[in-house]
């Protein structure tokens, strides 16, 4: 439905529409004692890894963008792991009807190792050696009725399965949502975001999710922009059945929400560093068994040094429990409330040989905690050849 509503908006005047195409080729090559994090003595591997990623974009006169985008990914280890194929393939597109009105939509899949999405998903600390796969599709809207107001309303279908993994569920959602927000003075703005998710994991009934929060955007000098959400979400009853028995967990109430504060500037190269820290709670759909609840912490910084190198920085810290504690009726649960913790702290120097190539230095230590309280964690060094040709438009 969303690009039957974008198409026409591109093709309108296509001798007056620009098309974008890019193509970025990279090489990285990793060693590490653990790679995947398991539990396993004598798990040291070198890891090689090559990709590419092509794309383009169509943008017409008024406005209206379509992106085409894809990422091919061959991954292989130098003992015990094998290789792996990864990558993804996306649509995205915008179809702007004018100054007040804008409507959006995205659509993909993509297959990942559990181990990248270490923290941010709840199920890379569960099975980090585990293939994810990912469908989606939504589409989302910007109406601006007058100087003041903005109304952003917003559906989203997700659904994920795995492949290598006896202890991660295929899951699937949809989530609606609608935002309303209101410039009060030059700088600010305030509102409310109303959101709710049916989801459901194999073995369970379907889950109902629902969240109200108040929200507050303000620039600051210094082009520095902070974001806050805050409110509290409402999850429904979850029912599951393991191992032939039946077991209910009560709905629960809980606070959510989420800070962000970030600087972004043209002007970095002189200014100091940009980046952006951000905190979060939150519910989600686990592969790992019901909803779960994330407790999110993060920080990246970036800094130029020099007119070739740019220094980058980041670490995040995610803690996830299930919602709805142990079965109010059915069998013990064997591991609790099922805590998981994942944390994951990355340096990199980037140093531009050529305006199309960039050599990379990385150094990251990666940890989780799994159900059972056992914590892995490995360090990991290694240098990435990226390589972005001249495109003809």
């Amino acid at each position: 439905m969303a690009f039957a509503l974008v198409l026409p908006g591109l093709a309108a005047s296509p001798a007056e529409a620009r098309t974008e195409p890019k193509l970025e080729v990279d090489t990285a090559i990793f060693a590490s004692s653990n790679p995947l994090l398991l539990s396993t003595g004598k798990a040291g591997a070198v890891m090689v890894e090559v990709a590419a990623s092509p794309s383009v974009t169509i943008t017409t006169q008024n406005g209206s963008t379509l992106l085409i985008a894809g990422t091919l990914r061959r991954r292989d280890y130098s003992r015990l792991y094998g290789h792996f194929l990864l990558g993804d393939a996306r649509v995205e597109g915008r179809y702007r009807h004018n100054e007040y009105l804008n409507i959006g939509f995205a659509a993909g899949f993509e297959r990942m190792l559990a181990l990248d999405l270490l923290t941010s998903s709840p199920d890379g600390a569960s099975d980090p050696g585990a293939i994810r796969n990912n469908w989606f599709s939504g589409v989302d809207a910007a109406w601006t009725p007058n100087a003041y107001e903005l109304i952003t309303p917003e559906v989203r279908v997700e659904r994920t399965y795995y492949t290598g993994s006896n202890l991660l569920l295929d899951a699937k959602a949809l989530s609606m949502g609608v935002g309303y927000s209101r410039r009060t003075g030059p700088r600010t703005s305030i509102g409310l975001r109303v959101h709710n998710s049916i989801s459901s994991v194999a073995a369970m009934g379907n889950v109902n999710t629902a969240a109200l929060y108040a929200t507050f955007n303000r620039k600051l000098p210094d082009h520095v922009k902070v974001l806050v959400e805050f409110g509290a979400s409402r999850t429904g009853e979850q029912k599951e059945i393991s191992s032939g028995f039946a077991a209910t967990r009560p709905g629960r109430t809980l606070l959510a929400g989420r800070l962000e504060l970030c600087r972004e500037d043209g002007e970095w190269a002189r200014r100091g560093p940009t980046g952006c820290f951000s905190t979060s709670l939150d519910t989600e759909v686990s592969g790992l068994g019901g909803l779960r609840r994330n407790a999110i912490v993060s920080l990246s910084v970036m800094q130029p040094v020099g007119a070739k190198f740019v220094l980058r920085g980041s670490g995040e810290f995610r803690h996830s429990t299930l919602v709805g504690g142990a079965p109010a009726i059915g069998p013990p649960d064997t591991f609790g409330d099922g805590a998981t913790d994942a944390l994951r702290a990355m340096g990199a120097l980037d140093w531009k040989l050529h305006p199309q190539i960039m050599l990379t230095g990385n150094v990251q230590y990666a940890r989780r905690q799994a159900v059972t309280g056992d914590r892995i964690g490995a360090a990991y060094f290694g240098i990435q050849l990226t390589f972005k040709p001249r495109t003809r438009r």
